[in-house]
């Protein structure tokens, strides 16, 4: 009983002693192992927010890149169509100046016509006055031939025989 007595408070001893060096070793396990479960929830926490601010900042150039690519494209079209609408109003200018063409040379062509009838009127006209001239010339003529013949006729016949005779 006495071996088994001592071994008791040895025992005893043994386990206070653990005891309380357990105590403190779990107390400061606990207390650094608390502090790094801080800071390491603390780190997690600014790596999140980090992430999600990269998350957050790639969004936001994402859809800076695509307004900028979505007004590219805007201008683009509306260059295309300033363009085919500069290309309508070039081929309208053009058939507009083909038919002021044609006009001009229908214009043109109507002058001289005017002009040809002009002169031909103006032919006709002196070509009437000549006529009615050499008509008025041949009366004239022809008149003064006629009265020198109808006087002839009309002298006496004895005269016509002297002027006979003296011209034989």
């Amino acid at each position: 009983m006495a071996k088994a007595a001592k071994k008791k408070p040895a025992k005893k001893k043994v386990a206070a002693k653990k005891k309380p060096a357990a105590k403190k070793k779990v107390v400061a396990k606990k207390k650094p192992a608390a502090a790094a479960a801080k800071k390491k929830a603390a780190a997690a926490k600014k790596k999140a927010a980090a992430a999600k601010k990269k998350v957050a900042a790639a969004a936001k150039k994402k859809a800076a890149a695509a307004k900028k690519k979505a007004a590219a494209a805007k201008k683009k079209a509306d260059a295309i169509k300033k363009k085919e609408a500069a290309a309508k109003a070039a081929a309208a200018k053009a058939a507009a100046k083909a038919k002021l063409d044609g006009l001009k040379a229908d214009v043109k062509a109507a002058k001289e016509a005017v002009a040809a009838m002009q002169k031909r009127e103006a032919a006709l006209i002196k070509l009437a006055n000549d006529r009615d001239a050499a008509a008025a010339k041949f009366m004239d003529k022809w008149t003064k031939t006629a009265m020198a013949k109808m006087e002839k006729s009309l002298a006496p016949k004895k005269a016509k025989k002297r002027r006979k005779a003296k011209k034989k």
